[in-house]
């Protein structure tokens, strides 16, 4: 098995409610899950964060969905490679949004940016990546 993970950026085509965040959450758990994909998505005023990883031809298909899906423009990997292993147990969403309490009760949330990236520490270039960006979008909110 060839773990791999992805890390991109993206614009959505529109400012997002929180209904459609939800069932963003709600899609992407029940597709992870069956995939055996793990990983993080920040959302903030339109711009999504991503990280993927998963056995490699898992990831890379998801990624290419996510590239084709209508809600996501200037799609862009900012990262891509092999890891040792899965650093996220379970799939975590992180959202910044004017609610975001109603998100903390849905299955799959973690407040990652307010407590941070417990995972990044595990030696994964992407998580390094990824938790040097979270510290960067903390600083512009």
């Amino acid at each position: 098995m060839a773990l791999h993970e992805i890390i991109y950026v993206s614009l959505a085509t529109h400012e997002m409610k929180q209904a459609e965040l939800l069932a963003l959450l709600d899609q992407a758990r029940v597709h992870n899950e069956a995939h055996g994909i793990t990983g993080l998505l920040m959302y903030h005023r339109q711009e999504f964060l991503q990280l993927l990883e998963g056995e490699r031809d898992e990831v890379e298909a998801l990624y290419a969905t996510i590239c084709r899906d209508p809600r996501h423009q200037q799609v862009y990997a900012m990262w891509e490679g092999p890891v040792q292993a899965l650093s996220f147990d379970h799939w975590a969403m992180g959202f910044v949004s004017p609610d975001e309490e109603a998100l903390r009760e849905r299955p799959g949330y973690e407040g990652v940016l307010s407590d941070g990236l417990v995972s990044a520490g595990k030696g994964s270039n992407g998580k390094k990546i990824l938790l040097q960006l979270r510290d960067d979008f903390l600083r512009s909110v």
